[in-house]
């Protein structure tokens, strides 16, 4: 596999947009490039949005490029109003339009107008096909032409009431350069085995899981090559976003995606709220926990007299059983006396009878 580090990229040559660069600033001058840019087979696509650098705020697209043979329609879709004629070209299957990270493209242009594209072709997944592992337009192209595109204005004010030369030659180099490595991948001419740019799988797999969109590339005879060695045109469609309608996942059209920002924040503090009330909740039922387990022993330490007197009592029982004890052993001698006596009241009775014999002998 290919790649190039950004060190290497710095140290070459910049690259100068060859065409003319056309402004659209108006509804008129959109339908006049639309009805000529429908005559095109083929186009090269990218846009730009003005940079926020506030997490809570964002812009929506403000800039569309496409490219053809020697020259770029720049799209500023704020002075335009409408995107109805642009929407014909993405949805027409008949035109190719080649750009890179299109996904990304086609979520922020949803949010100003819902469609269903097609004949677009993703760059990141087209390389794969040529060994190259970076993801980067900037990279690929400097692997393949040896130049650099300069980034320089890419965090400038994109809805400025003017734009400046330099902002207009890298908006066009971006949506030009798509086309530039699409066809000369398609010539033949490029022959990644002598590339000098070689890396180990490991950073190749690296860089190839960053890529947003991850789509099967067909090989070998699979792939059925046609046109000298040129991928057939399964792998060059092999757009899985091509037919399936984008659509907006925020706010309807005509809300900013401040809004959404906003939206999204107010979501975050409702979340951090209810985790804060289910902590306090946490907390209050931990306190009312640890209020029970104080009130419990409080209530085991009131209740420690009251076993002790319990206690009291029972020794008084206790002691009172022990006392009335010796009655039982008092009773039994008393029974025992009786027993004695009874018995020595026995005797005496046989005396009697005896004496009453002797008297009546006498008698």
């Amino acid at each position: 596999m290919l790649g190039i580090s950004k060190e290497t990229v710095h140290s070459l040559p910049e690259v100068h947009y060859p065409g003319r660069v056309i402004l659209i600033d108006s509804a008129a001058k959109a339908r006049d490039a639309v009805a000529y840019l429908m005559k095109h087979k083929q186009i090269g696509f990218d846009t730009e949005t003005r940079p926020s650098f506030r997490k809570d705020h964002r812009y929506k697209v403000s800039l569309v490029q496409l490219s053809v043979p020697g020259e770029c329609f720049l799209f500023r879709l704020k002075k335009i109003g409408s995107l109805d004629g642009l929407m014909s070209i993405f949805e027409n299957p008949d035109i190719q339009k080649i750009g890179l990270s299109i996904k990304d493209d086609f979520h922020s242009l949803a949010k100003l107008c819902e469609f269903t594209p097609a004949g677009f072709v993703e760059l990141q997944t087209f390389v794969k096909e040529y060994q190259i592992a970076d993801n980067s337009l900037q990279k690929i192209f400097a692997l393949i032409f040896g130049k650099r595109i300069s980034k320089n204005q890419r965090l400038t004010n994109w809805e400025a009431p003017e734009l400046t030369e330099s902002q207009q030659s890298y908006a066009a180099i971006d949506a030009w350069a798509c086309v530039e490595i699409y066809n000369h991948l398609c010539s033949g001419n490029f022959h990644p085995e002598e590339s000098p740019y070689h890396i180990d799988d490991e950073t190749a797999m690296m860089l190839q899981s960053s890529v947003g969109i991850h789509l099967p590339i067909k090989h070998g005879d699979e792939a059925g090559s046609d046109n000298g060695g040129r991928p057939s045109q399964a792998i060059v469609e092999s757009t899985a976003l091509n037919g399936m309608p984008v659509r907006r996942e925020d706010e309807p059209a005509g809300h900013d995606s401040t809004d959404i920002k906003v939206k999204e924040k107010t979501g975050k503090q409702t979340r951090k709220a209810a985790a804060k009330s289910k902590s306090r909740g946490t907390s209050k039922s931990k306190s009312s926990v640890k209020a029970k387990t104080k009130s419990k022993s409080t209530s085991k330490g009131n209740s420690a007299p009251k076993r002790r007197a319990n206690s009291k009592s029972k020794t008084a029982t206790k002691s009172k059983t022990t006392t009335s004890q010796p009655k039982p052993k008092a009773s039994a001698a008393k029974t025992t006396t009786d027993t004695k006596s009874s018995k020595v009241a026995k005797t005496p009775s046989s005396k009697p009878k005896k004496s009453s014999k002797k008297v009546s002998d006498e008698r």
